[in-house]
């Protein structure tokens, strides 16, 4: 040993002697761990309830996920509206700067009678929702791939106006034709930035705007909103003239982020057929049975299996989360519309017959050749289909989600009824939280 270690050492020796030779110092006294853990959740139970109203201020689309009924003044023409991206990302950067400052150390399980019931979930799930909308806000200012999720939020957070309603008061009429006139104006100049979006942009698989058109179309009647009429057949004709070829699926580079963003998980569709085989196999075997079972009312169990494909819902979710229990993003809609009818359906078989067929037609988003349609089981219509293939190659997502969801509850080894309980008691979140949580 050198001369250096053997000082070191004989210091370290001492060093040590002296701390046993010293008398323990009393632990001076502190507040009370359960009423420190009481404060910490009521302080999180605030954050929460505040960032999710504040937020709601500027994207009406999360004032939806909060309530199921809109109130009808709501409309995303306000000043701090969809398109407000500069507004929607300050009060994301605030949120989460907010969210920050109050730090971390939030306790596990909360005191009793809290309504969250843990913390430190809850306060994760809230940092996630930040993050999401913080993306989902740069995608959307871009406009480009992003148009189609605009224009269906124009569509989900409409408030009707008649001009024609039986008004006594002229002045209270005269507001009204005020209102659909700056309405129409709104619209209009949006949907002229989405087309001058297009122009030139790199494409990085099939577009959704169009069909997204459809029902925004239907709203505006030429007579009542003469511009956003004109404006909807302007960007069509840009769609129809955009003659470059573009591949029959996005992009997987693309994929992956959105999959990892919204569902948690960053996915190579490339991987998902090969993947999903034992998980097919399993629901298969299940959703023959069942249609065994049920006998002669084959029939109308088929039919009520073609109602639940690809259903939007709420998640169901149990007490103790307040993040968890708003409705989800579009991207994990269709997961809690599985959930829904999985834990829900009277004839539970029903649920699991449609899944099955919600599985098959869902890789049409990681592939060009998803199984033949003669092996679905409920057997949706030849139009049924087509629409859900093309909506899953033009958003991909919501039904890889679906994908991964089915291999959550039904892939090799899992325990269905037991995970499925645990989920539903979970709620919302995304499908890495989901994992975590699963027994």
């Amino acid at each position: 040993m050198s001369a250096h270690a053997n000082v070191a050492a004989v210091f370290a020796s001492l060093a040590l002697s002296c701390a046993l030779a010293r008398p323990p110092v009393p632990a001076a006294p502190g507040p009370d761990r359960a009423e420190i853990a009481r404060e910490r959740t009521l302080e999180l139970e605030q954050v929460v309830r505040e960032t999710l109203e504040m937020l709601a201020e500027d994207d009406p689309r999360l004032l939806a996920r909060e309530r199921p009924v809109l109130p009808p003044e709501v409309f995303l023409g306000s000043p701090l509206g969809l398109f407000s991206f500069e507004a929607r990302a300050t009060r994301l950067e605030v949120a989460a700067g907010r969210l920050a400052a109050f730090g971390a150390g939030y306790p596990s399980v909360a005191p009793p009678g809290s309504a969250i019931a843990r913390p430190d979930l809850e306060r994760e799930r809230l940092s996630r929702l930040l993050e999401e909308e913080r993306a989902r806000t740069a995608d959307e200012a871009r406009l480009g791939d992003a148009s189609g999720d605009l224009v269906r939020g124009i569509v989900a957070t409409w408030a009707p106006l008649d001009a024609h309603a039986a008004i006594d008061d002229i002045a209270a009429l005269q507001l009204r034709v005020e209102e659909l006139r700056d309405r129409d104006a709104w619209v209009s100049a949006h949907l002229r930035e989405i087309r001058d979006s297009l122009r030139g942009l790199p494409r990085t698989g099939p577009l959704d705007l169009d069909h997204a058109l459809n029902p925004l179309e239907r709203m505006l009647a030429p007579t009542q909103y003469p511009k956003s009429a004109a404006a909807i057949a302007e960007l069509r004709v840009a769609l129809d003239e955009d003659m470059r070829a573009v591949s029959p699926l996005v992009d997987a580079d693309r994929v992956k982020r959105g999959t990892k963003l919204h569902l948690g998980v960053e996915v190579d569709p490339a991987t998902l057929p090969a993947r999903l085989a034992p998980t097919i196999a399993r629901l298969e075997q299940l959703a023959t049975a069942a249609l065994g079972w049920y006998g002669y009312a084959r029939g109308s169990v088929e039919d009520r299996a073609r109602e639940l494909l690809f259903v939007d819902a709420r998640c169901p979710c149990g007490p103790g989360t307040r993040v968890g229990a708003i409705g989800p993003p579009p991207e994990r809609a269709k997961i809690c519309g599985v959930l829904r009818a999985l834990s829900e359906e009277p004839h539970p078989g029903t649920a699991i017959i449609a899944l099955h067929d919600e599985v098959l037609l869902a890789l049409a988003a990681a592939t060009t050749s998803p199984p033949p349609r003669t092996l679905l089981l409920c057997h949706p219509d030849d139009d049924a289909v087509d629409a859900f293939r093309r909506e899953a190659r033009e958003r991909p997502v919501p039904f890889i989600g679906v994908l991964l969801a089915a291999e959550l509850l039904f892939g090799p080894g899992a325990d269905t009824n037991a995970r499925l309980r645990a989920w539903t008691a979970l709620g919302d979140a995304p499908l890495d939280i989901v994992a975590r949580e699963l027994p």
